[in-house]
């Protein structure tokens, strides 16, 4: 599990990213807030989301079995 500043840290990346949308009105500022919001939005889910298990190996064949 990550450590919690960790988290803090996605927390606060992201809520600057949307204050930082709320307040633009230049179109590249805000194609910039987009871009940092799907950044920060993916790192906190990252970060918040445990690993998923490992995928399980694949059996044999029955007919090659034994």
């Amino acid at each position: 599990m990550p450590e919690r500043g960790e988290v803090v840290a996605a927390r606060a990346e992201l809520a600057d990213a949307y204050r930082l949308f709320n307040w633009t009105t230049d179109p590249r500022l805000i194609d910039e807030a987009i871009h940092r919001i799907r950044i920060a939005e993916m790192r906190l889910d990252y970060l918040t989301h445990p690993e998923a298990a490992p995928p399980q190996a694949p059996q044999a064949l029955p007919w090659l079995i034994g």
